[in-house]
């Protein structure tokens, strides 16, 4: 796969005006889009469930996310509408509401995740434990720093976007301005998307200086309306000058879905995480000159009701962030734009840096399609613009002004600057390569024999990673492979030292060993019996159930059931 020409474009108008401006400039892109999001609920939430199963997913993503639009701020649901409108002028065979209720793919599909948990319905029959483990995607990563921190005292903004569209988002990289004019008239703001996306959503920021990033959190309080997380990044982008606007904002438009926005000011050198989950809100304020966020609740508000499939979500939360405070904390000098691109990079488990890993508790996920370092100040930004993970191989320096001509360009524009940069972060080497095209295989269309196929290849480049190991393993007990589960093992037990990890290891050894080597499995269940850390005693719980059937693996949580 080849990543297109960073495609930049300045929108100007109204909201509506500028929904139609980029429809036609991304009409095609759009419709690739749309075809990925409309079956992503069911491909997510139930990949291995029967065609009944998926059309109930789908009928209730579908419910969910129409409530959701009818509760839209009237200029942003315009917007849509014009977007959508645009596009189906081009490729009339689409279905224009269908495309639209897709803006709010994200947040139904985290609420039936949350509704499955409290109600155990339909679909969701199984326990949590088994259907979340697989549906959801604790990632992405942002580091806000200023002051002391970094080199010139301006604030930096790096910011991770994980998410299940390898080959979808990471092809296609853009920035949009907006500028807004009219009876809708706000601050001007910039968004980085994928091409075709008309999403203010994933890394924003405005002219006031504020810069803004959700990320995905897992809670029961979600409700059936309220506001979708688009809407709510795009009103605080065009209203809020500074933190206090930003939070006033999210109170005022309370989320339908439970998110943490990190929010950093350039003005007021200082940023905040915002915690939502439908009626419930909280803001964590730093203790320094920086700031770190992932996926988990920080305030006792909202760690109240927060959900978690297994002790790998925290596992694969909580180290990030804790990788991310270790990789600031040991700086030996104040921090510049590549060293927090570098830090959005590393591979190594907080909890066993010795070790470089592909796969599990790092910041370089595997499903990393969008990676960006910006200082609002100046105007300007450091962005992966290559294949996931974005946050190794090419990058691009950006400037842009706020002022200029409508209009879209590849590679630079009027009020643009734009060029690649030579070793900014590392390269992708062979291994995470066809660690790219494992994933990729896996999340679109669960093709096992490929993604199996890739991770081999990726083991024969890196032999010595037991995270490949480890879900090599899963890949062939799920292939039905019992013996080749036991090889893998033995090579992950070879060089495997944390204890979580290597209870997983064990812990599915031994069921793969079961019927062929009963005395293996036995030695293997003993060693867990006596192995101990985070999240062991869990592994050891599922050691004493009998396990049926074929495991299903998260290659990003790396997790399985």
């Amino acid at each position: 796969m080849t990543t297109r020409p960073l495609f930049l474009a300045r929108l100007v108008g109204t909201q509506e005006e500028m929904g139609a401006q980029h429809g036609r400039l991304v009409a095609e892109d759009a419709v690739r889009l749309y075809d990925f999001y409309k079956t992503m609920p069911e491909r997510t939430l139930a990949g291995d469930l029967p065609k009944a199963g998926k059309l109930v997913v789908r009928a209730i993503a579908n419910a969910w996310q129409a409530r959701l639009a009818r509760e839209r701020p009237a200029e942003l649901a315009a917007r849509t509408r014009a977007f959508v409108e645009a596009v189906r002028d081009v490729l009339p065979q689409h279905d224009a509401r269908g495309a639209a209720l897709t803006f709010a793919t994200m947040d139904s599909m985290q609420n039936c995740v949350a509704v499955a948990a409290r109600v155990q319905f339909g679909p969701f029959a199984r326990p949590l434990v088994a259907r979340a483990t697989v549906a959801a995607v604790p990632a992405c990563s942002t580091l806000i720093a200023w002051g002391r921190t970094t080199e010139d005292g301006e604030l930096l903004f790096g910011r991770n976007f994980d998410f299940p569209g390898v080959g979808v988002w990471d092809a296609a990289p853009a920035f949009v301005i907006c500028t807004p004019e009219g009876k809708d008239r706000g601050q001007r703001y910039g968004f980085f998307t994928t091409r075709g996306a008309d999403t203010a959503v994933v890394t924003v920021v405005n002219e006031a200086g504020l810069i803004l990033a959700p990320h995905t959190r897992w809670h029961r309080g979600v409700t059936w309306g309220g506001a979708m997380i688009v809407d709510l990044v795009h009103d605080i982008a065009r209203r809020a000058e500074t933190l206090a606007d930003a939070i006033a904002i999210a109170k005022e438009r309370r989320a339908s879905s439970s998110w943490g926005i990190a929010i950093g000011s350039a003005r007021e050198k200082t940023a905040c995480v915002v915690e939502l989950a439908g009626p419930y809100m909280d803001t964590v304020r730093p203790h320094g000159d920086y700031l770190a966020c992932t996926n988990h609740y920080r305030t006792e508000t909202l760690q109240a009701g927060e959900l978690a499939a297994s002790a790998a979500w925290g596992i694969h939360s909580n180290r990030r962030e804790a990788r991310l405070r270790q990789l600031v904390e040991a700086r030996e000098r104040p921090l510049v734009a590549r060293d927090i691109a570098r830090f959005l990079g590393d591979r190594r488990d907080v909890a066993a840096p010795d070790r470089v890993r592909q796969l599990g508790a790092i910041l370089a996920q595997p499903l990393n399609v969008h990676c960006v370092v910006a200082q609002p100040t100046a105007r300007e930004a450091w962005l992966g613009i290559d294949r996931a993970p974005s946050c190794e191989g090419t990058w691009a320096h950006l400037a842009w002004q706020w002022d200029g001509p409508r209009g879209g360009w590849e590679h630079a524009g009027p009020g643009f600057t734009l060029s690649e940069l030579d070793d900014f972060v590392a390269p992708h080497d062979e291994a995470t390569r066809h660690v790219h095209d494992a994933v990729r295989a896996y999340e679109t269309s669960h093709d096992v024999a490929t993604t199996r196929a890739s991770i081999d290849k990726a083991i024969a480049v890196a032999p010595d990673d037991p995270s490949l190991r480890l879900a090599a393993a899963w890949l062939a007990l799920e292939s039905g492979t019992p013996d080749r589960a036991v090889v893998h093992v033995h090579a992950g037990l070879a060089t495997e030292t944390e204890p979580y990890r290597r209870g997983q290891l064990l812990l599915w050894g031994a069921r793969a060993a079961h019927e062929a080597d009963p005395a293996l499995a036995r030695r293997w269940r003993d060693e867990l019996a006596r192995l101990s850390g985070e999240g062991v005693d869990e592994l050891r719980a599922h050691a004493r159930r009998r396990h049926a059937g074929r495991p299903r693996a998260n290659l990003m949580v790396l997790d399985a059931y």
